[in-house]
């Protein structure tokens, strides 16, 4: 789906929960969330040539292929922390957003952790310390 497409899911999906809000507040705001995870599952769909890409360029650098999987998830974290906090907002539960974003920035540190054991192996290795 191009660009144009998913503007027009997204101004035709706005409008119509801005419609419906004066009316039913709980069915705008479950417009506004199926249009959202339509333009969600249509940009992840798109996202497989990205993939690719990223697996052929470590893949050609020898870097070890579990940075590629750790980056991937951290993205993918950080990209369903986004959408389910601006949901929340949405919904008017600007707190519960807050929460769900910090529980986003501390799974990518959790997801993170090998790499960044990784890199202290490296740096200790240079220093002529260890782990």
């Amino acid at each position: 789906m191009s660009i144009l497409a998913i503007s027009f899911v997204g101004v035709t999906t706005a409008v119509l929960s801005i419609s419906l809000r004066r009316y039913n507040a709980e069915i705008s705001i479950a417009v506004a969330i199926i249009g959202s995870v339509i333009i969600f599952l249509t940009v992840l769909l798109n996202l497989s040539y990205v993939y690719d890409t990223v697996k052929s360029l470590f893949t050609a650098s020898s870097v070890n292929s579990t940075y590629i999987l750790i980056m991937f998830k951290a993205v993918g974290i950080c990209f369903l922390t986004e959408f389910a906090s601006d949901c929340c907002v949405d919904a008017g539960q600007r707190a519960l957003a807050n929460n769900i974003a910090i529980a986003g920035k501390v799974l990518v540190l959790v997801t993170a952790v090998p790499m960044y054991k990784d890199v202290l192996d490296v740096v200790l290795s240079l220093t002529g310390g260890a782990v």
